[in-house]
């Protein structure tokens, strides 16, 4: 009788189960909700990334129901297990620190998986990695793709979606040209933008294709493949659907009539057809077996493998050093002195002087929507010399150039208003005593040909690759600095590349000529020689 009264009570238990994961939740609340509060106010606004919040949801709710691996016993867990968590879980608290500290949103984001996955292997060892690998899985789709990974999907999506739309009008005898991703149907000029891409699509029914599978265990891998496989096609069918129904209502109603609701009313019903796409091609491989289910370790009453308050609290404590330890490391000041644009290029220099007659192409909405998220001062002039020459200057400064305000690729913007690139090459530039690295191309769109010199900075320096910016930008951060960055682009009309790269260095020679020294650096770069 007394051994009977003296067991813990069920419910008892049941809470000394759970303090561990108290600790662990305190932890993790006080390192990631900030950097919640930040995505919430950055990087979710935008369209590709709407469905952040979601995805961190449903991880929780897929936690939830696998909480038994959380709770119950490990007979193969041993103390040695956890140095790998703890090596994960310190490396984590790194890349987090990194990350929040130097304004890197994809760092910070993905620090979630080795603090996760080593808290993890430090209380309940491989099998609970094991038993939350799908949860883990999907919040993959939580972490913000890098800029040049949507730009070199988006960028196919939309050539392909445009190729057929304009195909699909062409057999309906619709009056249509296409230049790269912009249609001209009648006196309708169309971009296809990248939320016609498909890539949000595609990337949303990817998330919710695997949890469909997940949580309604399918009859077979083959059917999980077949699903995932379909994804794609499907996607691109909606998407070109959309498409065509823009295109027909601006066509047919105007462009004011395709802008309005009827855009908004599409963008939801293709989604809404995809996912009923996927859904079909799931039933039909729906076969009367009874649906997989995967058995969770039972807990067993054994108050020696429950997971320990001191472990827990040990790496809770490391959480909140870590957060306390990233704002200490932000850096507080702009590197370089401001800048006004204006007052920097002079209106008139060497043999040239302002041509008000050549106007660059503007930027879209969506293009110009990206620039002004980048750049505090924009400058676009046009000049021409006594032999009739003529360019044209683009000069945009942005004074913080962090990982949410990174270098923005002509290439990929020119691409975006339906030109072509042709030529793409980096080279060096001599101008004004410097030698300056640059990116050259050839942009064509109908009988438009421009080719192009640009190059850009960051800090006191001329930066080329996503390699070297990063580079730059940690260490001007780590020293306390942020770099500020400035966009340099000269371009001319001319179907003879080679003869317009020449005349833009002389071009570019002239205007640094024309400069005083600590101008011309803010424009070059002060450490080039």
């Amino acid at each position: 009788m007394s051994t009977v009264l003296g067991e813990p009570s069920l419910a008892g238990v049941e809470r000394g189960r759970w303090k561990p994961w108290l600790a662990i939740l305190v932890g993790l609340l006080v390192l990631y909700v900030p950097t919640y509060l930040e995505l919430a106010r950055t990087v979710w606004r935008e369209d590709e990334y709407a469905h952040g919040p979601i995805i961190l949801a449903l991880f929780g709710y897929l936690v939830w129901r696998g909480r038994d691996v959380l709770l119950g016993t490990d007979p193969g867990f041993s103390w040695l297990g956890s140095v790998p968590g703890f090596t994960l879980l310190l490396f984590g608290l790194l890349l987090y620190v990194v990350g929040r500290s130097q304004a890197l949103p994809l760092f910070e984001v993905v620090s979630h998986f080795p603090v996760l996955i080593g808290v993890l292997l430090m209380m309940r060892g491989p099998r609970a990695v094991r038993g939350l690998g799908f949860a883990l899985l999907f919040l993959l789709f939580f972490v913000p793709l890098p800029g040049f990974v949507l730009e070199s999907i988006a960028m196919p999506l939309k050539t392909l979606v445009s190729a057929v739309v304009e195909t699909a009008l062409r057999v309906a005898s619709y009056p249509v040209e296409r230049h790269g991703v912009v249609l001209l149907v009648g006196d309708h000029e169309m971009l296809v933008a990248d939320a016609c891409s498909g890539l949000n699509s595609l990337y949303t029914l990817c998330a919710l294709s695997l949890l469909y599978t997940h949580l309604t265990g399918p009859s077979s891998k083959a059917c999980v493949a077949v699903i995932l496989a379909a994804m794609v096609p499907i996607a691109i069918v909606a998407n070109v659907l959309r498409v065509l129904f823009l295109v027909l209502v601006a066509y047919h109603l105007g462009d004011d009539a395709a802008q309005g609701i009827l855009h908004t009313v599409a963008g939801m019903l293709v989604f809404v057809c995809a996912f009923a796409l996927l859904l079909g091609v799931d039933r039909l491989f729906q076969h009367e077996n009874a649906k997989n289910t995967r058995e969770l370790d039972v807990a067993v009453k054994t108050r020696s493998s429950y997971p320990s308050l001191a472990t827990a609290a040990f790496a809770a404590t490391l959480m909140l050093g870590a957060a306390i330890a990233a704002p200490q490391l932000k850096p507080l000041r702009v590197e370089g002195a401001a800048v006004n644009l204006h007052s920097l290029v002079p209106q008139a220099f060497g043999d040239w002087s302002i041509d008000p007659t050549l106007e660059p192409i503007p930027p879209t909405a969506e293009v110009q929507a990206k620039l002004d998220r980048i750049y505090s001062q924009t400058l676009t002039r046009s000049y021409v010399n006594s032999r009739g020459e003529q360019m044209m200057l683009t000069i945009a400064y942005g004074g913080d150039q962090s990982d949410a305000l990174k270098a923005h690729r002509q290439e990929v913007c020119y691409t975006a208003q339906g030109f072509t690139i042709q030529g793409l090459q980096q080279g060096e530039l001599y101008a004004a005593g410097r030698t300056i690295p640059v990116t050259r191309m050839l942009a064509v769109r109908g009988e438009r040909f421009e080719p192009v010199t640009y190059w850009f900075t960051m800090g006191d320096r001329v930066v080329r690759g996503r390699v070297e910016r990063l580079q730059t930008q940690l260490a001007s951060g780590l020293a306390g600095r942020i770099p500020d960055g400035m966009l340099v682009r000269v371009s001319s009309i001319s179907p003879d590349a080679g003869a317009a790269f020449a005349a833009q260095q002389s071009f570019i020679d002239a205007l640094l000529a024309a400069m005083p020294p600590t101008q011309a650096a803010r424009v070059v770069g002060a450490s080039q020689s």
